[in-house]
């Protein structure tokens, strides 16, 4: 039968006083978007089911085109959205959660849902935690409002540490009746949710903290490779750094040096930087920032220089390790 391909049933907590949910039948959720953040944030999700009494029955499903995940989940993964053309029409989906690299991948997924899925659109919450531009997530909800649906934006921050501890932030933009809806199940993935505004401010917020926190994790670079070439102990200066006024998550909780992040055992400079947040993707979210601020009228030369310094560490094959491997980048040194 067409069900025997997807997910079975599985029950997610919640509070009865936030349910905002409550129905006779399982409430289904699409995940589209099983990378570095979007599998634990996924598996979180699962966890989170229940059978105890005052919960809600739940449907995930599961999308990604990486066939090597199939068995990181304790449910199928699909790899198409063209697989929802076998879901029963009888059947709606109620959420649609998308973890995607950029704003192109999330409209293309938007429109191939949309396209495969025969069921009934109305009122399907979409929630997008990609990091894309405001201007992309006004976009897509005009999209999917002209089909019954609404949407949520809600990228996240917190990292890949932060979606395996269930400690992410995630800044919504929409709503208020669309931000309640999301509400309880992003707490199911999350510590911290914050209604930024309507629709769009969410990807504001994110691409205002991404920008400042390029810039700080390459004046972190500079300021350790500084200590190393004058002879200070990398571990001193990060210990004398962690307790003073330039303690920053790239110093104390993300440090870009192998041997402090070893001692701190923790950070993907630790594992040569790999399973981190990705240079291409600092790149990115950067490159938004600044091209918003060229849009709004300001000036960001910090921004415009970070993204030229992401830029030639992408270049020299740093893309896809942890945005702290800049720190080789400026020593001139190779990672591999």
């Amino acid at each position: 039968p067409a069900m025997s391909i997807f997910a079975s049933r599985h029950l997610l907590r919640q509070a009865r006083t936030n349910n905002q949910f409550a129905s006779t039948r399982a409430l289904t959720t699409a995940f589209i978007g099983l990378g570095n953040m979007g599998l634990p944030m996924c598996n979180k999700l699962l966890n989170s089911s229940s059978r105890d009494s005052g919960t809600e029955p739940i449907e995930i499903l599961a999308f990604d085109t990486d066939h090597t995940l199939q068995n990181t989940l304790r449910i199928p993964i699909h790899g198409s959205l063209s697989d929802l053309s076998q879901y029963p029409s009888s059947k709606k989906v109620d959420i649609v959660f998308t973890m995607l690299p950029n704003d192109d991948a999330v409209r293309k997924v938007y429109r191939s849902f949309i396209k495969y899925y025969t069921g009934d659109l109305y009122n399907t919450l979409f929630i997008d935690c990609s990091t894309v531009s405001p201007m992309t997530s006004k976009e897509l909800q005009s999209y999917v409002r002209d089909h019954g649906c609404d949407m949520v934006d809600a990228p996240v921050s917190g990292g890949v540490k932060g979606a395996e501890s269930k400690t992410l932030t995630f800044m919504c933009g929409g709503n208020d009746v669309a931000f309640s809806r999301a509400k309880p199940l992003l707490l199911h993935m999350g510590k911290n949710v914050v209604h930024c505004g309507d629709i769009g401010m969410g990807a504001v917020a994110k691409l205002c903290n991404n920008l400042a926190l390029g810039i700080q994790m390459i004046g972190i670079c500079e300021a350790t490779n500084l200590g190393s070439a004058m002879g200070i102990n990398p571990n001193v200066l990060a210990d004398v750094m962690n307790s003073s006024t330039s303690k920053c998550w790239s110093s104390e909780v993300c440090n870009p040096h192998p041997d402090v992040a070893a001692a701190l055992n923790n950070g993907p400079a630790a594992n040569n930087y790999e399973g981190g947040f990705g240079t291409s993707l600092m790149l990115k979210d950067i490159g938004l920032a600044v091209n918003a601020g060229h849009k709004s009228g300001l000036s960001l030369p910090l921004g415009s220089a970070a993204r030229e310094i992401y830029s030639m560490a992408e270049q020299r094959g740093l893309g896809k390790k942890d945005f702290g491997a800049v720190l080789q980048f400026l020593r001139g040194k190779d990672v591999d």
